[in-house]
Parts: C-alpha cells; structure tokens; sequence
C-alpha cells in the first residue's frame, strides 16, 4: 500500500511540475524591418544572440522580421497584448502614447544617436519617461542619427525651397515641421516609401542613411540634402508578464543587456553604420549630397526657430513638457 501511495505522490508532483517545466518556451521578437534591415540584422539580431547564449535551457528569443507579427504602428500594442515578446518600436508611429519621448523631434537637439540617446537616458534618469513605459520592460531607449532630406529631384538647399512640396513623414511632429517649411507630410509606411517616391505621390523624404539603403531609395531619390534637422526616438520594449514569469537567472541576463548601458551599445552602432552607408555612397558618386553653407544653414534655423514653442503646444501636459525640454537641451549641449 505504501508503495502506490509513493507512486501516486510521484506521478502528482510530475504533474505539478509539468506546468513549470512548460513555461521553457520560445519568445518572439517583432521588427517591422525586413531581416536585412539595420535594426533587424545589426541591432535586434546580436542582441538575441546574446542574450539566448545565457538563458536556461528551453528558453530563447526568435526574430520575426518583415511586420509578419502586425504593422510598424501597432509594435507597441503587439508587445503589451502578448502577440510579441519583445519589439522594435517607434514611439511617435502612435501619438499620445510616448509623448514626452518624442522631444528628440525638436530641431537641433539630436543629431546623431549618440547625443539623442543621451537625452532620452537623462530623461529616464529623471523619471520623466517612466509612466508611459509603465507597461513594459524597457531593453533600450535611442533614437535615430538627424534625419537627411532624400529627394527625387536636384534636392534643396534653402527651406523657400520646400514650398508646396509633399514629403513622406516621420511622425504627427514631423508634419509641422514641414508645415513650418511651407511643404506637407503624407504618412506612409516604410515598405512603400520607394513606390510613392517612384510614382510622384510624394518628392521626398526625411529619414536615414540606413533606410536609404535598406529599402534602396538611391534608385527613386538620389539627392540627399544633409540637413539633420530632427530625430525620432526609438525603443525595445518586452512584454512585462513575459519577463516576470522568466526564472531569476533568466531575468537577471535580460537585466545585464538592458538599459542606459546596452542604449549607448546601439546609439554607437547606429552612428557608426550611419557615417559609414553615406561614405559608401559618397565614395560610389552615384548619389547627389546636396552640401549646405552657413548661410544655409540660418536660413533653415531661422525657419524652424519656433518649433520647441510648436512641440509644446502639441503635448497634453504643456507643463511637462516644458520641463522635459529643458532637462533635454541641456543632455544635448553635454
């Protein structure tokens, strides 16, 4: 008798033990970059690498690139609901949601990664960013080097220039930039930039050297005005539930690859590959850079001269916001 009752309590504590054993699993990480994208194969891709050489056994990160999980805008949502595990987000593809974040949108603030991922970690230091990553595990805050203006025609070198024209654009902020410019932001996703540039829906675009590449827009646009007048803040963010039920080990791998720390890692491979896709192109001459002189470069400071007043008055809590700008100028001038 006693030696079913043992084998009864074994069989019980296997069962017990199955749903412990179950939680080993794989976790998926969402890019809306196709896998030979920058952030998918430099960033998101060595990341997972090395996190997985340390996790327990049965535990792993997957990339799943190319927007197969859900569209460039909704990565933030994938993530909180669970579709995700971790992903790549741009925090100002949904307004309202990351607001103060998008402070390195503000015109001479950021413009390498470097200097913006500066800003956002001082941010975070301060608390200031904390209640709208409140639902999330935060891998890393950076943001992009200064967006170039990438045109389909002989490019622009003075903002009276810009008049009239439509320009794919980066964010909500980034259409009142071009409204201040006299010309109009379209929103569209990054897959289709070269179709409307090809097509004429749209003259141009701001973005970076590494989308120019990625999505081969020296084809369709090949002036490049080297303005770096605006930033867009980016972010890898997990699924708080996820980590949570992660074994201590496990987390404390995640913990060692997370933060300020591992931001300023990818802020110096962003700059890094961003210096180096423009001497490529520079070095093939088959792409126009449309150089600016400092008298240029007045001209388009004197137009943007309002926007910090502009990116205040878009912002819920202007307050905030104001305190926000402060703390990132002076991150910038650091």
């Amino acid at each position: 008798m006693m030696f079913r009752l043992l084998l009864k309590a074994a069989a019980l504590a296997l069962v017990l033990g199955a749903p412990l054993a179950a939680q080993a699993r794989e976790m998926r990480v969402s890019s809306h970059e196709p896998p030979q994208g920058f952030y998918s194969a430099q960033i998101l891709q060595p990341w997972i690498d090395a996190v997985n050489a340390k996790l327990s056994k049965g535990n792993a990160f997957k990339l799943y690139p190319g927007a197969i999980l859900g569209a460039p805008p909704a990565q933030a949502e994938l993530v909180k609901a669970g579709v995700a595990d971790v992903a790549l987000v741009v925090p100002t593809y949904t307004p309202g949601l990351f607001p103060m974040s998008g402070v390195v949108e503000v015109p001479g603030l950021a413009r390498s990664s470097e200097q913006g991922t500066h800003i956002l970690s001082a941010l975070w230091d301060k608390g200031a960013l904390e209640k709208e990553y409140a639902d999330y595990k935060v891998i890393a805050l950076f943001t992009t080097p200064g967006y170039r203006l990438f045109m389909t025609g002989k490019g622009v070198t003075t903002p009276d220039q810009m008049a009239g024209l439509k320009l794919r654009t980066p964010s909500q902020f980034g259409s009142t930039l071009y409204e201040m410019l006299g010309a109009s932001g379209v929103s569209i996703p990054a897959p289709q930039v070269y179709e409307n540039l090809e097509r004429g829906v749209v003259s141009g675009a701001a973005w970076v050297m590494d989308a120019y590449k990625t999505f081969r827009l020296d084809e369709v646009a090949p002036s490049i005005t080297t303005l770096k007048f605006t930033a867009q803040p980016m972010a890898i963010l997990m699924n708080k539930r996820t980590y949570e039920a992660l074994p201590e080990a496990d987390r404390a791998v995640i913990d060692a690859m997370s933060g300020t720390s591992q931001a300023a890692k990818i802020a110096a491979t962003v700059d890094a590959a961003d210096a180096a896709i423009e001497a490529d192109y520079r070095a093939a001459g088959k792409v126009d850079f449309v150089a600016l002189t400092e008298a240029d470069m007045a001209l388009w400071n004197d137009a943007l001269s309002g926007a910090a007043d502009r990116w205040i008055g878009e912002q819920s809590d202007p307050e905030a916001a104001k305190a926000v700008l402060e703390t990132a100028r002076k991150a910038s001038a650091e």
